[in-house]
C-alpha cells in the first residue's frame, strides 16, 4: 500500500472562504501539531480491520470495484457494438437519452451530493445499475424496446448521482504524490469490464458466420455483475474517516446550506478551471459512441467479441505509464501536467489520423462485415484497439489536473460534477449523432478531432496556470502554522502572567 500512497488532493470552487474549515476525524488523539495523523497512537488504539478500512487504497479500490460493476458493463455492452443489438439505432437512442438524464443529474448533483455525503449518493446510484443490463436482456430475448428507452432515463439519473460522488471520491483520497497510479487504478477498472464482457460474449458467439444481435444470456451475466455494485457501496467510508499511509487526511470543509450550495453551481460552472476545460470535457468521451458505431457497422458478432476483449489490455499499460509520467518526482507540478498533455494530445492524433484514412477507405468500397479471419481485419480493428486507450488516457490526465487546483473535498465534488456534466453532454451528443441511420461514422471521426483541436487552446492556458503545489496542501500548512502560532502565544501569555503573580 505504501507505494501507492503520498499526500492529497481537494477543491473548493469558491476562493478562500475564512467560513470554511477543516474537519478533523478520529479525535484530536490521532493528531500530530502539524495536522497529520499520529500512526503510532493511530495503530495502537485503533483495530487493524478499521485502519484497513479507512485506508485510502482500499477506498480506491471499493470504488474502482464498483467502476468496474457499474461504468464498465455499461462500456462492455457499447462495445458489443450498437449494444450487441443487430441495429445499433435503437441502442444509440437509448445510450443518448441515458447521458442527457446525467449531464442534468451532474449540473445539479454538487449541492445534491455534498448535503447526502458521498457514501449515500454512492448507494443510491449502485441501484440503478442493473436497470440497464435488464432492459438490454428484455429488448433481446422478447424485442421489448420501450424498456430500453425508458430504463435509461432511470439509468442516467441514477448514475448520474454516482459519477458526482465518485469524481469528488477519487480526486480526493488520492495522495499527491502517487494521484496519477491511483487514478490510473480507477481508469483501468472501468476499462477492465470490456474485457469481461468481451470474453462472456466470445464464449456464446464464437461460431464462425453468425449475424446479428448477442445471445439473451450474455446480458443476464452482465446484470448478476452491475448488482454486486450496491454491496460494495455500503463499504465506503465517508471522506474525513479516511487516513493515507502518509499520515495525512482528506481535507473537508464544514458543510454549508442547501441555498448556498445552489448558488455555488454557477460560481463552479463559471469559474477558470471549468470553462478552460469545458471543450476537453465534452470530447474526453465524445468518441464512444463513433467508434461503437464503426465496431457494429462494420465487424461481424464474434469480432465485435473479439474486440472488447483485447482492447483493454494496451489501455492497462497506457493508463499506468502515464499516470507514473504524472507522478515524476523530480518535476514540479506544472511541468508534469505540461508534459502530461502533450502525451495525450499527441497519442491521439495518430489515432484519429488512422481512423479517418480507414473510413475514407471503407467509403469507397464497403468491406462487409469484416471477420477476425480477414486479411482487414488487423488495420480495421487497430484504430479501436488504441482509441481503447488513447480515450481513457484524456479521462485520467483531467482528473488528475482537476484536483491539481484542489483546496477541499467538497468542491472536488462540485468540480467533478461540474466536468461530468460536460462529458455526459459530449457522449449525448455523440450517440444522438449516430442515430441517424445513413450518418457516416466519418462525420464522427471529423467532429471528434475537430474538438480536440479547438481543445487543445484552452488546455494549455490552464495547464501553464497549474499550482506547483497542491492548494489543499498549502492551505493545511498555513492553518497549521497558525495555530502553533496561537498555541505558543498562550503558552507565552502563561508563562507571563505566572511571572507577574510569583
Amino acid at each position: 500500500m505504501a507505494e501507492l500512497d503520498a499526500g492529497p488532493p481537494n477543491t473548493r470552487p469558491a476562493g478562500n472562504d475564512d467560513a470554511l474549515r477543516i474537519k478533523t476525524a478520529g479525535g484530536p488523539a490521532h493528531t500530530n501539531e502539524d495536522g497529520t495523523v499520529d500512526m503510532v497512537a493511530y495503530q495502537n488504539e485503533v483495530p487493524l480491520w478499521k485502519r484497513i478500512h479507512q485506508h485510502s487504497l482500499t477506498q480506491m479500490l471499493l470504488m474502482s470495484v464498483q467502476a468496474f460493476c457499474g461504468p464498465a458493463m455499461a462500456d462492455a455492452i457499447a462495445g458489443l457494438g450498437g449494444g450487441g443489438l443487430a441495429t445499433p439505432q435503437t441502442s444509440n437512442i437509448a445510450t443518448s437519452i441515458n447521458y442527457a438524464c446525467l449531464a442534468i443529474t451532474c449540473l445539479f448533483g454538487g449541492p445534491l451530493v455534498n448535503r447526502l455525503g458521498t457514501k449515500w449518493a454512492l448507494v443510491i446510484g449502485a441501484m440503478s445499475f442493473p436497470i440497464r443490463g435488464a432492459s438490454y436482456y428484455c429488448n433481446s430475448k422478447f424485442g421489448v424496446q420501450w424498456f430500453l428507452i425508458f430504463g435509461a432515463f432511470f439509468t442516467g439519473t441514477g448514475s448520474g448521482c454516482w459519477y458526482v460522488a465518485e469524481s469528488g471520491t477519487i480526486m480526493s483520497i488520492a495522495p499527491s504524490g502517487a494521484r496519477g497510479k491511483y487514478l490510473a487504478l480507477w481508469i483501468v477498472s472501468r476499462n477492465l469490464g470490456q474485457l469481461i464482457g468481451g470474453a462472456i460474449n466470445l464464449s456464446k458467439n464464437h461460431t464462425a458466420g453468425v449475424t446479428g444481435g448477442v445471445t439473451p444470456d450474455t446480458y443476464i451475466a452482465f446484470l448478476i455483475i452491475e448488482s454486486l455494485a450496491f454491496p460494495f457501496a455500503w463499504l465506503i467510508t465517508p471522506l474525513h474517516n479516511v487516513v493515507r499511509s502518509d499520515g495525512t487526511r482528506v481535507r473537508v470543509s464544514e458543510k454549508i446550506g442547501t441555498k448556498a450550495e445552489f448558488r455555488l453551481i454557477k460560481t463552479t460552472m463559471t469559474s477558470k478551471l471549468i470553462l478552460l476545460s469545458a471543450l476537453w470535457a465534452i470530447w474526453s468521451f465524445f468518441y464512444g459512441g463513433t467508434w461503437s458505431t464503426y465496431l457494429g457497422t462494420y465487424f461481424s458478432t464474434r469480432a465485435r467479441a473479439l474486440s472488447s476483449l483485447v482492447s483493454p489490455f494496451f489501455c492497462i499499460i497506457g493508463c499506468f505509464g502515464l499516470g507514473f509520467i504524472l507522478d515524476l518526482k523530480g518535476l514540479s507540478q506544472r511541468r508534469r501536467a505540461q508534459l502530461g498533455l502533450f502525451t495525450v494530445i499527441i497519442l491521439n492524433t495518430a489515432v484519429y489520423i488512422w481512423t479517418i484514412v480507414m473510413q475514407t477507405k471503407f467509403n469507397k468500397h464497403s468491406p462487409g462485415k469484416i471477420d477476425w479471419v480477414d486479411k482487414l481485419y488487423p488495420s480495421a480493428f487497430l484504430p479501436y484497439f488504441f482509441v481503447q486507450t488513447t480515450g481513457p488516457l484524456s479521462q485520467s490526465y483531467m482528473y488528475w489536473l482537476l484536483s491539481s487546483f484542489a483546496t477541499d473535498a467538497q468542491a472536488n465534488v462540485r468540480n467533478g460534477a461540474a466536468f461530468r456534466c460536460l462529458e455526459a453532454v459530449g457522449q449525448a451528443i455523440s450517440y444522438g449523432m449516430n442515430t441517424q441511420i445513413k450518418t457516416s461514422p466519418l462525420i464522427g471521426f471529423c467532429v471528434t478531432f475537430g474538438l480536440m483541436a479547438a481543445a487543445a487552446g484552452p488546455m494549455f492556458l490552464l495547464v501553464n496556470s497549474t499550482p506547483n503545489e497542491i492548494p489543499a496542501d498549502v492551505l493545511d500548512a498555513e492553518e497549521h502554522a497558525q495555530e502553533l502560532d496561537h498555541s505558543k502565544k498562550d503558552v507565552e501569555e502563561k508563562d507571563d502572567y505566572a511571572v507577574i503573580r510569583v
